[in-house]
């Protein structure tokens, strides 16, 4: 197991409060995809990011998306999300422009200054999943998160040679205000970002 930062592991939280990342810790990724499970059955069934006009629709099944999960883990997903009535999505996210109601990111790199998840993507699907749900469950493991920026420099390197590349950086919920300083949130992503670092 790589070593952990300690002093940068509690400065990205420290950055995190003030742009309103929850941030929560796991044992290991099986405790995160629960959490993400969890909260995605106690939320209210979201509402659709675009207004069509017409009344929501409450018979559809909460939505739950993780294009980049491995085979193993979309498995595990697969089998709670079932379990709990939702519609399982891993690819073809463009049919799903108008919202979803969750989605679930590991993270490659965390950084600390900027309190910023980097996920390299790639695939379309990937970078749609942290755009268009209404709630993002990212796990990060405590173990790559570095200090500042300048570290990060390497893996950024190597992900931008990568022939498709989309990667992300993630630094709290979707926030934009207009010209009288009223503050908007999820017009450009999601209301909420939910942030489990990992110990293992």
């Amino acid at each position: 197991m790589s070593n952990i930062n300690a002093a940068a592991v509690d400065l990205f939280i420290a950055k995190a409060k003030p742009v309103t990342i929850q941030v929560s810790t796991a044992n290991n990724l099986d405790e995160a995809m629960n959490f993400a499970l969890d909260l995605c059955d106690k939320q209210p069934l979201g509402k659709l990011m675009l207004d069509t006009g017409a009344p929501p629709d409450e018979s559809r099944k909460k939505t739950f998306s993780a294009p980049g999960v491995d085979e193993k883990l979309w498995g595990y997903l697969v089998d709670g999300g079932s379990k709990k009535g939702f519609e399982m999505i891993r690819g073809g996210l463009r049919k799903y422009l108008a919202g979803i109601d969750m989605s679930f990111t590991v993270a490659d790199l965390g950084i600390a200054d900027t309190a910023s998840c980097v996920v390299e993507c790639q695939s379309e699907d990937e970078r749609l999943a942290a755009m268009i749900c209404e709630r993002h469950v990212v796990a990060l493991s405590k173990s790559k998160i570095v200090s500042e920026s300048y570290e990060a420099e390497p893996f950024l390197k190597a992900a931008m040679a990568k022939e498709r590349n989309y990667t992300a950086f993630i630094s709290g919920p979707s926030r934009t205000a207009d010209i009288e300083r009223v503050l908007t949130l999820g017009v450009h992503g999601p209301l909420e970002l939910y942030l489990v670092l990992l110990e293992n």
